[in-house]
Formats: C-alpha cells, structure tokens, sequence
C-alpha cells in the first residue's frame, strides 16, 4: 500500500510564490516515488505550472477545514509551508496522531516530527526535531536537474529582474536603475503573477548572463543554473538566505533599505558585466552546491520514515 501524503501551503502575491513553487516540486517528486499526494491550498488560483495532474488537489476554504479533510482522506503524514506556522496548530495534528513535516526556515515556537530547512549552508532546526538541511535538500523542479555547465560571456549582456511573486516598490525602483544606467544591457523581467498557474523560470535564468534577484527561492534556481546574480532581499525573512548567498560565493548582496543603494547598485552591476573571472567562479560554484535533486532525496526520506511509522505502528 503506497503512502498517502498531504501537502498544505498557500501562495499569492502578499507572502510570495516560493512556497508553492518548493512544495511543488516535493509533490512531482513524492508521486514519481510511488506516493498518493493531496494538494490542499487556500489559494488554487496559485499553483506550480508543472504540478503533475496526478496530484489530487483540494480546495480548503478557511483553515478550519484542513483536519475535516485530512480524516476524510484518512491521511497520517502532512507536510505543510505556511508563511506564519503557527504552535498550537501544528501540536494539534500531532496530538491527532498525524505527523507533521514543516518546510522553511522560520518554524514560529513550532515543533514538528520533521523539518525541512531551506538554505545554502546547513543547520540545525531550532525546534529540536529531526532535519533535513543544506544545498543537498533544496526542493527544486526536475528542470534543475543535469543541467550542463553554464558558458559564461566574456562580457555580461543580458539581464534578468526577477524579484519573486511578492509585490514590492522595489522592483519599479531597479527597473528605473537599469533603465537610466545600463540602457545597453538587454533587460528581462518578471513581475509578480496575479493570477493563474506559476509559469516556470528556469529558461529565463538560462539565457540570462546576470540575475537580480530577490533573496527567495529563485536563488536556489540560479544557483543549479550557474547563474550569477545580485541579490535584493526585499523581505526581512530573506535576509539570512541573502547573506549566505553572498558568503557561499554565488553572487553579491545589497541591501534596498541602505541609504546608499542606489550607488552601490551601479558599481556592483558595472563591475560584474565587465568580470568574466568573478562570474565563472560564481557560476561554477553554484552549480557544485546545488544539483536541482533535493526534492528527490526530500520524498525518498519521506517514504521511508512513513514506512518506519507504519511498521513500528504494527
């Protein structure tokens, strides 16, 4: 009998995309692995372009329905990205017999049986519980898997801005940077999706030669692609993500709120496009960090703790 999984996570332009994208990939990779996956969201109109029509996917209306619809589906395993978790919440499941893998980095006082930090170097969960950390653990779609190594320009051209699916000020702002300094560069960008499925960005951060990105889960994107980037956190739950973007060596960190961001934008970009050197170091680190396999290795762990659960149950 395969594992019956749920997966809970929301998505919009207020709390950002990253959290379907990731929990995305988990569920291809759950269900390549032979698992039964439910999507429960709140928000179906924001969902992963690529999520597999073989994932069952359910509607919640409020967050009071997802333990009726977890007993009606008879699920015991649920993994869930929520951009707040709360405590109470997550030990009511638990205390309901259910176990609970957490996704992301900031659990809120919450204390799952898994969680599933997300991040460039490795680290312990704060909760005390079982984790699984590092670039090894990253959930990335398949199309950051085998990827060759990037050829890298003797002289960047092209750009993408890509800032997240959070709506921010501070896209307009470097929008307006590029536009008055760096009118040579061939500029693409994506804004934040308002509606329907999550187009995929993985082709974008190809062709481009330089990203400027958010500190979100599109740098773990950029990473597997080789891709160098400046990273604008725009958020402060970004921050830490940003800094060790920059200590790893795939790219460079500036913060928006600083007085001076404007000057240090320009001659980070300015020294970037004309540094082969940098931007192949950059590229060739990322790409030995980050294999785009995570997700993989997230779902078989999760099989196998499901089946260890079911045994000891017996």
């Amino acid at each position: 009998m395969s594992l019956r999984l749920a997966i809970r996570t929301d998505g919009s332009t207020s709390i950002g995309l990253g959290h379907v994208m990731r929990c995305g990939a988990l569920a291809n990779a759950l269900l390549a692995e032979g698992a039964q996956v439910v999507w429960l969201t709140t928000t179906p109109q924001h969902q992963p372009a690529d999520l597999d029509p073989g994932i069952k996917r359910i509607t919640l209306g409020s967050e009071a329905e997802l333990v009726p619809a977890l007993d009606r589906l008879a699920i015991k395993h649920v993994v869930a990205d929520w951009k707040v978790t709360e405590p109470d919440r997550v030990a009511a499941l638990r205390a309901g017999g259910r176990h609970v893998s957490l996704i992301g980095n900031f659990l809120h006082g919450a204390v799952p049986d898994l969680h599933v930090r997300q991040g460039f170097l490795p680290a312990l969960s704060p909760s005390g519980a079982a984790t699984l950390s590092g670039p090894k653990y990253l959930l990335l779609s398949k199309a950051y898997q085998g990827l060759p190594a990037r050829l890298v320009a003797d002289r960047a051209t092209r750009i993408l801005l890509s800032l997240g699916g959070t709506t921010t000020p501070v896209l307009a702002r470097i929008r307006d940077r590029l536009s008055t300094a760096f009118g040579a560069l061939d500029v693409e960008w994506r804004g934040p999706a308002a509606t329907g499925t999550i187009p995929p960005l993985a082709e974008a951060l190809r062709r481009a030669d330089i990203g400027i990105l958010a500190g979100g889960t599109t740098l773990h994107e950029a990473a597997a692609t080789g891709l160098p980037a400046l990273c604008v956190p725009i958020a402060p739950n970004q921050l830490e993500r940003a800094e060790q973007f920059e200590s790893v060596g795939l790219g460079i960190s500036l913060n928006p709120d600083d007085p001076g961001f404007d000057r240090q934008f320009d001659s980070a970009l300015n020294a970037l496009v004309l540094d082969r050197e940098h931007r192949t170091m950059m590229a060739r680190t990322g790409q030995a960090l980050v294999d785009g396999a995570g997700a993989a290795r997230v779902a078989r762990h999760l099989i196998g703790l499901a089946a260890a659960v079911r045994q000891e149950s017996q």
